[in-house]
């Protein structure tokens, strides 16, 4: 093999390998959240039971059904984050505010647990928006602030960034009747 082969083989071998390996290294290391996901089964006597209930208008009981589902789940299973926040609804809907607020609390904790803060924030926004109707305004203040610090510190897009900031703004406006 001639000398000059032999260079060529090594720059070409540099050109192509060497930017791979530089750009890997200036990357940091992230850590992507783990994620369970159950599958939910039609026929689940549970969720029929809580469907023929919610559709009754029983939404308290309804409610009560969805929470227990929603832990049995794995706690960063995106079923449970929608699990818990029809709980939250349903109760907010029976007039239930605090297990409302809770179970919202509880879906917007799944929701960082599976990396989606863009879901965990609007669901900071309804988990202020239920403490005012349940006369919490300390409970409203810290959601609203969670918000805005996820709005702030992840890449949200500019819609969803502007929509967290209008509904933050909204909500902490809201005239709070303490009844803690």
């Amino acid at each position: 093999m001639s000398t000059g082969f032999r260079i060529l083989s090594a720059a070409a071998f540099a050109a192509l390998f060497l930017p791979t390996f530089l750009e890997a290294q200036d990357r940091p290391a992230y850590e992507l959240p783990s994620i369970t996901v159950m599958a939910i089964s039609e026929a689940d006597p549970l969720y029929e039971s809580a469907a023929a209930l919610w559709q009754g208008g029983e939404w308290a009981e309804a409610a009560e059904l969805y929470r227990d589902a929603a832990e049995s789940m794995p706690e960063n299973d995106p079923n449970s984050y929608l699990t818990f926040d029809l709980a939250a609804r349903l109760y907010f809907y029976a007039g239930r505010y605090g297990d409302a607020r809770r179970m919202m609390e509880k879906a917007a904790s799944v929701a960082e647990a599976t990396g989606d803060m863009v879901s965990a924030a609007y669901r900071h926004v309804d988990a202020g928006f239920i403490a005012v109707w349940e006369g919490y305004p300390g409970k409203r203040r810290e959601h609203v602030m969670t918000a805005e610090t996820l709005a702030t510190e992840h890449e949200f897009g500019e819609a969803d960034f502007e929509k967290i900031g209008a509904l933050t703004r909204g909500v902490a406006a809201l005239p709070v009747e303490d009844k803690q």
